[in-house]
């Protein structure tokens, strides 16, 4: 199946600029976005919904992608040195939807103001995690989950230093990664950074140099593909 995403013979996004080169197109993107982002934070949007997320995805990428805020129709894979070159079993396209409604119905139960900081945090780890899995986008997932993050953290009455996250972006992005592993999850490291992000009391400068034994410093991001890479294994009763 060919991806229709990108530009015929190469992994290059189809973009509004036409850039086809991934160093001009990632630095523009990187700009873009950060832009969008600083804009929304400083503004009055309120998170309600799980489905927010798609209008937090158009907010930040529709400059660039013209399905920004749309859920992808295809599979994708991405090899995370983290796993040892493994992919998440992010949600099949066809199940986007669905898992985005089921989620939202957890998420409608929630009674903010009857929790505890801990049990708060712990809620929104959960959520944060679970649409991180499902992967709606083909691309720009993790930014829009870190926003996410940070309006879930205000819904509850808390406060996020979003440049220490920002910070450690990249650490970030793989403690989602190995919160993601169905029986073998790891929240702790997701966890961990969320709470050091709201507190920032004895955060060692060193505490995030590496995860699970690989050095930060060294992931590099690559692009989502279709290729079919070694995955972590799926429950039985897992939707297609």
């Amino acid at each position: 199946m060919k991806d229709p995403y990108v530009y015929e013979g190469t992994n290059i996004l189809i973009n509004r600029l036409n850039v086809k080169d991934h160093t001009v197109l990632d630095k523009a993107e990187s700009a873009l976005a950060g832009l969008a982002m600083s804009r929304l934070m400083k503004g009055s949007f309120q998170f309600n919904s799980i489905r927010d997320c798609l209008l937090i995805h158009k907010m930040l990428f529709s400059s660039l992608y013209l399905w920004a805020g749309t859920p992808r129709t295809i599979d994708i894979y991405k090899g995370e040195s983290v796993l040892g070159g493994k992919s998440i079993d992010y949600v099949y396209a066809s199940y986007i939807d669905q898992a985005i409604n089921d989620l939202q119905k957890e998420f409608a139960l929630v009674e903010w103001d009857k929790l505890e900081p801990k049990e708060k945090i712990n809620k929104i780890c959960y959520f944060v995690s679970e649409f991180w899995h499902i992967h709606p986008f083909r691309e720009g997932n993790t930014r829009t989950t870190a926003v996410m993050l940070y309006f879930l953290i205000k819904k509850a009455g808390l406060h996020i230093n979003i440049g220490f996250l920002s910070k450690n972006s990249k650490y970030f992005r793989n403690a989602l990664v190995l919160s993601c592993l169905y029986s073998s999850s790891k929240p702790e490291y997701l966890l961990g950074i969320v709470n050091d992000s709201i507190t920032l009391k004895n955060v060692s400068s060193k505490k995030y140099e590496t995860i699970e034994g690989m050095e930060v410093d060294k992931y590099e991001y690559t692009n989502h593909t279709m290729e079919k890479l070694k995955t972590i294994e799926k429950p039985a009763d897992w939707k297609k």
